[in-house]
């Protein structure tokens, strides 16, 4: 029997031959070698497959799977976890690339802290034009459970924490059964039940950047009913609250409502502005009358501790 490692790294790909290479040569790169890298072509079309065979040809380390068919994008997420052996997994999708010490860091945070879920390092995205800017949300999240949870629905931001070093175990029991739109902000809210978020001191991951009208098109592309494109976090929020049991305190619930009413903001403003803008007008000033109720409601609890 083959030696288990200690870091397992799910590539997800599917027609993505002009990037593939580089991060595969991304992973190859690190200071920390003891790893796997699990490509799983979703039967692509163009080089991905020549590519991803040739490296596996010149490395035990990577194991490359060619699918027959297509099997979707969030079962081929799925499967590179499941085909996963060792204590800690990531995702890096084949537009992305790590910087070479991305592993070597992340693995010594996990060790040191039992308590950490998942270790996430800075993170930039690149633009068509080669330049690069921080991503935001990769935030540190190491307070109480309730305060990393509150601090995290507030305002997910970009969610890039869902590309971190994983505990695999803790991974496997919060991915959902099935994919849905922000299924990665419930693995988000799922690992953070189950420890802390630490955030990583330097830009170790970079992260091709997408069209900003790709937001509607997945929202599109994820909900046939129009009513259902109005509230897209409708799954995410029965995730939360009857798949992982959160509990459904006020203040839970308040910042459930405040994601739910931006990102149907959000949605509108692209694919009905007219509508949108007063829709972003209605939100700011529930917004302001959220925040001012939050505000008493923690003067409140002040003084009582006083």
């Amino acid at each position: 029997m083959s030696r288990i490692c200690r870091v397992s790294i799910g590539m997800p790909a599917y027609n993505r031959g002009s990037t593939i290479a580089r991060a595969i040569e991304s992973v190859l790169g690190q200071t920390f070698g003891d790893f796997e890298l699990i490509v799983s072509d979703n039967a692509s079309d163009d080089d991905t497959e020549a590519i991803g065979r040739r490296y596996a040809a010149a490395d035990a380390r990577i194991r490359y799977t060619r699918h027959r068919g297509p099997i979707g994008g969030f079962p081929n997420f799925r499967f590179v976890l499941d085909a996963a052996r060792a204590p800690y997994f990531m995702w890096l999708p084949p537009d992305d690339y790590a910087l070479p010490r991305l592993l070597e860091r992340a693995v010594a945070v996990l060790d040191a802290h039992p308590d950490v879920s998942v270790c996430v390092p800075r993170i930039e995205f690149l633009g068509a034009d080669g330049t690069r800017w921080p991503a935001e949300g990769t935030f540190a999240l190491v307070g109480s459970p309730r305060e990393n949870l509150w601090r995290y629905l507030y305002d997910p931001r970009d969610n890039s924490r869902f590309y971190g070093l994983y505990r695999r175990d803790v991974l496997r029991r919060v991915l959902p059964a099935s994919g849905y739109h922000a299924f990665d902000w419930t693995v988000a809210v799922g690992t953070l039940q189950a420890g802390k978020h630490w955030e990583l001191d330097e830009v170790l991951l970079v992260r091709e950047a997408s069209d900003p009208t790709r937001y509607t098109r997945m929202i599109d592309q994820a909900f046939d009913n129009r009513l259902a494109r109005l509230a897209p976090l409708l799954p995410f929020t029965r995730a939360v609250l009857f798949g992982l049991r959160v509990p459904p305190t006020p203040s839970t619930l308040a910042r459930l409502f405040r994601l739910n009413l931006v990102y149907h903001v959000m949605y509108c403003q692209y694919r009905y502005p007219r509508y949108g803008e007063l829709a972003y007008r209605v939100a700011a000033s529930v917004e302001r009358a959220m925040a001012t109720v939050w505000r008493g409601l923690r003067g409140a609890r002040g003084a009582r501790t006083a």
